[in-house]
């Protein structure tokens, strides 16, 4: 054993902070058992919590360990995610106590490993959208992967597991030598070793003074325990994939791997996540033959096939072509080549990783690990979808195209050939990275020509869908210059994405276009510039006019831009006319439409315009209708500002009135307001500007009302708000779900909780029935009406039983693209109560909101995991079936 060695510059041991992080044992026995007691804390929190309100196992498994951490690491340090591993940190200890026998060969097959990924994780994940990313299933897949990890190590020696049946164990040893670290020894030393300490605290086997002659490291796992028992070990910073250039032991599986993860991962998401969301989406190979057997619900899961298929054909085509070229055998063109695939999967998901990273991960990880420890955060991304340098990112995708050219011109070298077959053996190996290029191409070449599918993703915050203004690029007239000619010049907004609603002018002889007659109107009457030239697009002709020549239809119901207000210009009267009668609105000339343009800028003259309807029934809302709704839940999770000391946490709620997308605050001060507490206490509420304000010191059931009434009406909003707050020490008791007793209001409507809702954190989901009670003066109020509309437009009308009790299915109505689905899109729900008395009107309303099912397809995904596991097994009870009933052929001699 060595004790002492002069260590190189390039040596990370020999730096003061690395050197601690990646060879200090009892840090990184430290670092390992907080990272098993996470792993398994996550497991047991997701068969604890099954349910969508638990956010921390996912940000665990999918946050930090997939993909953060194993997709930053690899192409760096290399395979460090396996050296903190707790299946390879516990297994050691399994080992070592273990039976201690040697893996058959049948299970010795690095392709188990590689399948389970492929087929188990990738293909469920774009069949059945959204079923890993529950809890519960995720629990239950790294709780299966574990015990059968246990039994393994138990049973075997060398941890074969890790070598041959873990779904990333080949994947980490093939990508490691994308990093830019190597560990080996200083061979001079090791000449007079005969003890071998390295080789002998290796779990895995390895032994590590052979790498440097080897040129690669095998199935190390950088665990780091051969550096603890001999000094002569180092772990040494390089070029980039050195190791790549010259000759080494390749695996077949590495290279299958390469092929298999590029078609599962950048080529399937190219298919069901990019082409997909274009308007010709349905003319597609995968959505055409979905749609033959009749399983267009299915789409995700054969556009991941045909990725696979396109991916493996050109793979295995060019590089056949480039091995009948070089005149080589194939297998060592297929191993020798084949590894210039490495940075392809690499570089294109570290692009995706990192951006999501700002989008959307950063704040899932931090409000995860927030709820697993018992308190609650509710902070923002540190980026919005479309923030111009997220774009960036999306270089890195090419980063890896032309670092796979230039590792097969390298690889090229290792052949021996003339020049003029290596250059057409280079065409052809490069087969697969040319077809990777020409999906990216053709992807963009799509959405630049079709546009975007409605309903799929919309960058340019107006909602959902594809929006009324937007027009292709190509149909979209840009007549300002300079290297931002498609943004709007005040806004900067995409002009093609708002193009019916584009103005332009000309400012000394310089053309400046607007996205909307908002952003005129502030050039032209708050910053005082003299435009010349005005123009307006006219919606029928998609062409500029003259805003003198233009007819505006102000007020229609189709959204506006920059505005609540929508404005659009036509040329001809008559359209103006037609538009308006469809959606509504009034026809006025340019200098009307200018004029109402500028209430936006001085909201509170239009606010005194405000004329509601005595009888318009007024119902509650968590948001303001003066603010811009935001995305997601409507639970309160914590966030804010903090509560002083002994101070009482509040909750802000507004009356409203009109439809679900187009509420506006109610401003009568004829109606009283009050609420009960979870105890059913009556509580008054708290005006304050427009809004109402009530305490919610505990986590329960809140249940607000406001009444108001005349001679001919007797209206009543009602709320039921559920608080749940993480970290509190409220029991969720049947107390919690008991009948309101409301003695103040004379028409109520109850619901009556279901089984189901047993934490406070409990949330109506698409597929739900609802049940509620209807009351009048304290009776159960038979043959009421009941109707129920949705913020997506649909609408049921219902009657109240002889008991007073109506129920009713929330419908599907949201609709993602595959691989789109949003567990935090919110629908809201309000529901009318009407009955008539003496004249009198008594009309109640309960608003609720509902949120999507991501578990539609959860029992087909167990069938198919069952089916792969069924085919599985009998694939390997065949083989294994068939390989002792054949006697292999020996040559016999004679003497």
């Amino acid at each position: 054993m060595v004790e002492y060695v002069q260590r190189d510059k390039n040596d990370i041991f020999n730096k003061p902070i690395l050197g601690f992080l990646f060879k200090n044992p009892k840090f990184l026995f430290t670092l390992r058992v907080v990272a098993a007691l996470v792993f398994f804390y996550a497991l047991y929190y997701g068969f604890a919590h099954p349910g969508r309100e638990n956010i921390f196992t996912s940000a665990v498994f999918w946050g930090v360990f997939w993909s953060l951490f194993m997709v930053t690491t690899l192409p760096t340090f290399g395979r460090i995610f396996c050296g903190i591993c707790p299946h390879g940190f516990l297994g050691k200890y399994l080992t070592r106590y273990g039976l201690k026998k040697t893996m058959p060969k049948w299970l010795q097959n690095r392709y188990i490993g590689i399948t389970l990924l492929v087929l188990g994780w990738w293909f469920v994940t774009y069949t059945f959208d959204g079923f890993w990313r529950s809890p519960f299933n995720t629990a239950a897949m790294f709780a299966g992967l574990t015990l059968l990890a246990f039994l393994l190590y138990y049973l075997y020696k060398d941890m074969s597991y890790c070598k041959y049946i873990c779904p990333i164990g080949t994947l980490t040893r093939a990508y490691d030598k994308l990093s830019f670290t190597k560990l080996e020894t200083y061979t001079d030393v090791c000449k007079d070793c005969k003890t071998f300490e390295c080789a002998s605290a290796c779990a895995y086997k390895q032994k590590p003074f052979t790498f440097a002659k080897k040129n690669q490291a095998d199935d190390c796992t950088l665990c780091m325990d051969c550096a603890s028992a001999c000094e002569a070990v180092k772990f040494k910073f390089t070029k980039p994939a050195e190791q790549l250039s010259s000759k080494l032991k390749i695996l077949n599986a590495e290279i299958w791997t390469y092929i298999l993860i590029l078609a599962s991962i950048p080529v399937s998401m190219g298919f069901a996540h990019g082409l997909n969301r274009t308007k010709i989406a349905d003319e597609l190979i995968w959505n055409k033959t979905a749609a033959f057997f009749g399983l267009s619900e299915y789409a995700g899961g054969f556009a991941f096939i045909y990725a696979v298929i396109f991916t493996i054909f050109f793979a295995i085509l060019g590089l056949y072509l480039a091995s009948k070229v070089l005149k080589k055998d194939y297998s060592s063109v297929f191993t020798t080549l084949g590894v210039a695939f490495v940075p392809l999967f690499i570089f294109a998901s570290l692009g995706h990783t990192l951006e999501f990273f700002f989008i959307r991960t950063y704040q899932s990880i931090v409000e995860g690990f927030a709820q697993g420890l018992g308190f609650s955060v509710d902070i923002a991304p540190l980026a919005k979808r479309g923030d111009g340098w997220l774009h960036f990112f999306g270089l890195l995708k090419w980063v890896g195209i032309t670092w796979a050219f230039i590792l097969l011109y390298k690889r090229l070298k290792l052949i021996e050939a003339s020049k003029f077959r290596k250059i057409f053996g280079f065409f052809f190996a490069s087969l697969v990275i040319l077809f990777y290029i020409g999906l990216n191409i053709y992807t963009g070449y799509v959405f630049s020509k079709y546009g975007a599918k409605a309903g799929g993703h919309n960058h340019g915050g107006h909602g959902g869908g594809a929006m009324f203004q937007t027009v292709p690029k190509d149909k979209a007239v840009i007549l300002q210059d300079g290297k931002d000619k498609q943004s709007g010049v005040v806004c900067g907004m995409n002009l093609p994405m708002f193009y019916k609603t584009n103005h332009s002018a000309t400012l000394d002889g310089k053309v400046r276009q607007y996205c909307s007659i908002h952003c005129l109107a502030e050039d032209i009457n708050i910053k005082r510039l003299p435009l010349k030239d005005i123009k307006v697009v006219d919606v029928t002709s998609l062409k500029f006019i003259d805003v003198a020549n233009a007819f505006y239809v102000v007020g229609s119901k189709k959204k506006g831009t920059m505005t609540m207000n929508s404005k659009y210009a036509f040329a001809a009267k008559k359209d103006a006319f037609i538009f308006a009668k469809r959606n509504g609105g009034e026809v006025v000339d340019f200098n009307k439409a200018l004029t109402i343009a500028m209430e936006d800028f001085y909201p509170k003259k239009r606010a005194k315009q405000t004329v509601i309807d005595p009888s318009q029934p007024f119902y509650f809302s968590l948001s303001d209708p003066a603010q811009k709704e935001s995305r997601g839940g409507g639970h309160m999770h914590g966030g804010g500002k903090p509560l002083a000391k002994g101070e009482i946490p509040t909750k802000k709620v507004w009356l409203v009135y009109g439809e679900l997308n187009e509420k506006a605050k109610y401003n009568s001060r004829k109606y009283q307001t009050f609420y009960y507490d979870i105890k059913q206490n009556q509580k008054e509420m708290i005006k304050k500007r427009g809004q109402l304000n009530f305490e919610v010191p505990n986590n329960g059931y809140y249940n607000l009302f406001a009444i108001e009434q005349s001679e001919n009406y007797y209206k009543v909003a009602k709320l039921e708000y559920l608080q749940g707050k993480h970290g509190s020490d409220d029991i969720y008791t049947s107390d919690v779900k008991k009948e309101l007793k409301n003695t103040q209001s004379m028409i109520d409507l109850i619901r009556i909780k279901s089984e189901d809702e047993e934490s406070f954190y409990y949330r109506h989901r698409m597929g739900d029935t609802l049940t509620f009670k209807a009351i009048f003066e304290g009776e159960p109020l038979a043959n009421a009406s009941i109707a129920v509309s949705l913020q997506s437009g649909w609408s049921k009308k219902l009657k109240t039983d002889e008991n007073g009790i109506v129920s009713f299915t929330i419908v599907r109505d949201y609709f993602p693209k595959w691989g789109e689905f949003n567990k935090r899109f919110k629908q809201e729900l309000l529901i009318t109560l009407n009955h008539k008395k003496d004249d009198i009107d008594y009309i109640l309303t309960y608003p609720s909101s509902f949120y999507p099912n991501t578990s539609d397809y959860q029992s087909y995904g167990y069938a198919l995991m069952l089916i792969t596991l069924t085919l599985l097994a009998s694939g390997v009870i065949v083989y294994r079936f068939r390989k002792n009933r054949t006697t292999p052929f020996k040559e016999a001699s004679y003497v």
